[in-house]
């Protein structure tokens, strides 16, 4: 009996330790840095508000996702072994 591998995405944050460039934190880094600079200009703050919000709203359909398949889970009958 083969078991299936753990996809990419599993494998990205609990595969085994990864050595390398870290790019997901450099990737957090520069988008900070970006978005305080963006701040510091004139519509900067305008501009950020809607960034804000917008991040606000990604939060929530990301939490209502989780709360449906939640929910879907919950619903389904369990799978036979």
């Amino acid at each position: 009996m083969s078991r299936r591998r753990p996809g990419r995405l599993w494998l990205f944050f609990y595969g085994r330790r990864r050595r390398g460039f870290p790019g997901l934190l450099v990737g957090v880094l520069a988008l900070a840095v970006i978005l305080g600079l963006t701040f510091a200009t004139r519509t900067g703050t305008a501009i950020s508000y809607w960034i804000g919000i917008g991040f606000l709203v990604l939060i929530a359909l990301l939490a209502l996702a989780a709360l449906a398949l939640a929910l879907a889970a919950s619903l389904r009958p369990p799978g036979g072994r």
